[in-house]
């Protein structure tokens, strides 16, 4: 039993099976980067958003605005990349997993 990755269907190109499976983990590569890309790009104003509400909330009467916009925007930053790459991964893993079943997708 080998454990080399070969992709079954794909390109009309004759590769060598080497060839075709590092083609087909690029892109899965890709698609799970373009996730994380987009998660991020999507969750940065909500989350600027959420943290300055919740610290306008919380300490209004004792921060000037200035304050309050920077911390929120800076945690709001922080929670976007994190929360971003992780919804990221989690949308696109399946790409992952077509890989190892030897289907080639374009997402």
């Amino acid at each position: 039993m080998s454990s080399e990755i070969v992709t079954t269907t794909g390109s009309d190109v004759e590769l060598s099976s080497f060839d075709t499976s590092l083609a087909a983990e690029r892109t899965a590569e890709r698609t799970v980067m373009i996730s994380i890309v987009r998660s991020v790009a999507v969750l940065v104003p909500i989350m600027i958003a959420f943290f300055i509400g919740l610290i306008a909330l919380a300490a209004s009467d004792q921060l000037e605005w200035w304050v309050i916009i920077g911390i929120g925007t800076l945690l709001g930053l922080v929670g976007a990349v994190l929360f971003g790459m992780l919804g990221g991964v989690t949308v696109a893993a399946h790409a992952f997993d077509d890989v190892d079943r030897g289907v080639i997708s374009e997402h």
